[in-house]
């Protein structure tokens, strides 16, 4: 990808020789960049496609409090409006409240009323928060609230947006989806989202942008237009430690920033021995995400497991058959194998899944996935979960149909494909949504059937035996790239006595999808079953 120092060094000149702090003792002091703040700007600027535009459009980034993110936001929305590409420009910077959004939009006032350059061509309107070229009157920044109300044809080239840990209304993400849909008719739209760390279940669209990042630092996915950045601590990170510290906060001077440590140790100080000094501590100085549930898959453990086999994406249509086969290689490793289907069916208009797990002869499983989805609203889904699924459907991972809802008998097919090229023991089902196609096959082709309860008692021992087999490198799965990033999504519950499920993702607030995880996990429920009833499968039969 190439890059265009020149640009980026722009962006980063704007701010170190024409912007000043606008706070406490910094006052009035030339803006200087702490390495993170650089980073960005270089990432977000110079990385530029064949064509010479800016490949980067969407942005997060997630940082403690004191950090410096009013003052950068302030910065950003400056330089946008400053080297805008054509009259006309809009930027928009947002918050929950206005109160916070108008925090955002006094540092930008105050950083042109100290800048001889910015007050010749900005003109402020502090009554209607707007700071207006005076070059061009339609070129503005204007400061809204995520709860306000504006109307669907805002057209936006630059959206700002802070602390959207807090955007947990209803509203609030209407308006998100507003704004940040709104300037897909700009050439080069930019959103930029920066935050602290919030609550898991209340902050859907900050933790959706934060499992984005995540998963492409693992290498789960790839999306060249995203850049995200995530700065904290890890749960388990001593928070009375000055390494914590340092680790969690990259403006401290002791990562090239700006802050004197001596405030954090001032916070802890006070945080200890009051309980709830203590819990804001952690989550906005260490920047820990709060959750209910705890991530039960290591993603480096994960990866090494897909060693033992290569999956490869469904080839063509064959004549006359409704449903494509599997890749030459893998048909020859699988053929004719003992194996349990597992069998997960999401609301008609969402994912479903079928995976088939085989017995290995290294006393662990072999997984492979068949994933399901409507065609119609692909696009929309894929801007809402972050994840590439029109890539993975056009490459033959996710099996997809016109319409808008899930094709049952598509999946019912599915199943009978395998029922013919695998030696099937038993198509485990969870039971919602499930009883009308469980009767089907039970009935009509005799294919043994069951009902696995999705509950402590029914997955707790198939879990663990999962996540085992991951730890020690048994499970292998062969880098399907859905079933990768549905199992960096896999959180667990535990009941207090020592048994343990994956918890279902709130599909209205979460991206994450897990439906391969838990299908796998019912043909596991009762695969463990007939190995201690000692079926009639045997090492003998086992390919490797």
């Amino acid at each position: 990808m190439p890059y265009d120092r020149r640009a980026a060094d722009r962006y980063c000149n704007f701010f170190e020789h024409i912007l000043k702090f606008t706070t406490d003792e910094w006052f009035g002091q030339p803006f200087t960049l702490a390495p993170w703040q650089r980073e960005a700007l270089c990432s977000i600027f110079g990385e530029q496609d064949e064509q010479g535009r800016r490949c980067i459009q969407d942005v997060y980034l997630e940082v403690p409090k004191k950090s410096g993110k009013t003052e950068f936001c302030a910065g950003i929305i400056l330089a946008m409006l400053f080297f805008r590409e054509r009259p006309g420009y809009h930027v928009y910077g947002t918050a929950a409240a206005q109160r916070q959004a108008a925090n955002v939009y006094r540092a930008a006032c105050k950083m042109v009323e100290q800048s001889p350059l910015l007050s010749s061509v900005f003109l402020l309107r502090r009554s209607t928060y707007r700071i207006l070229r005076r070059d061009d009157l339609d070129s503005f920044y204007v400061a809204v609230a995520a709860d306000g109300d504006f109307t669907d044809g805002v057209n936006p080239a630059v959206v700002v947006a802070d602390e959207i840990h807090r955007y947990r209304t209803r509203k609030m993400l209407e308006n998100w989806d507003v704004l940040a849909q709104g300037g897909l008719a700009r050439k080069q739209p930019l959103t930029i989202a920066i935050t602290t760390a919030g609550v898991k279940d209340e902050s859907p669209l900050a933790w959706r942008r934060h499992e984005k990042t995540k998963k492409i630092e693992a290498g789960v996915l790839i999306d060249p237009s995203f850049y995200g950045r995530v700065y904290g601590a890890d749960q388990d990170d001593d928070w009375t430690s000055p390494a914590t510290w340092i680790k969690a906060n990259p403006s401290l001077k002791q990562n090239g920033g700006f802050l004197d440590i001596e405030v954090y140790a001032k916070k802890c100080a006070a945080a200890q021995g009051d309980a709830e000094e203590e819990i804001t501590f952690k989550r906005y100085l260490r920047n820990v995400w709060e959750q209910k549930a705890r991530r039960a898959i290591q993603m480096d453990q994960w990866q090494r497991c897909a060693q033992t086999f290569v999956a490869a994406p469904l080839g063509s249509i064959g004549d006359g058959d409704l449903v494509r086969p599997l890749s030459p290689a893998m048909t020859r490793h699988f053929v004719d194998r003992p194996c349990w289907i597992g069998v997960d069916l999401s609301l008609s208009t969402d994912m479903s899944a079928v995976v088939a797990v085989f017995p290995s002869a290294d006393g662990g499983t072999e997984w492979v996935p068949f994933f399901f989805m409507p065609n119609d609203g692909l696009k929309k889904k894929e801007r809402r979960d972050g994840v590439p699924y029109t890539r993975w459907a056009r490459e033959g991972w996710i099996e997809t149909h016109d319409g808008t809802a899930i094709d049952y008998g598509q999946v019912r097919q599915r199943i009978l494909w395998c029922t013919r090229m695998f030696d099937v023991k038993d198509v485990c089902f969870d039971r919602f949504n499930s009883r009308e196609m469980s009767v089907d096959l039970g009935s009509k082709h005799g294919i043994p059937v069951c009902e696995i309860p999705q509950t402590f008692g029914g997955l707790s021992e198939a879990f663990k035996r999962l996540l085992g087999d991951v730890a020690i490198g048994t499970m292998h799965h062969g880098g399907n790239p859905v079933l990768d990033w549905q199992a960096s999504c896999v959180d667990l519950k535990d009941d207090g006595n020592d048994n343990i499920r994956p918890v279902k993702p709130n599909r209205a607030k979460d991206s994450s999808r897990i439906d391969g995880i838990t299908a796998g996990l019912n043909a596991m429920a009762r695969l463990i079953v007939a190995v201690e009833k000692k079926s009639e499968w045997t090492e003998a039969q086992i390919v490797v």
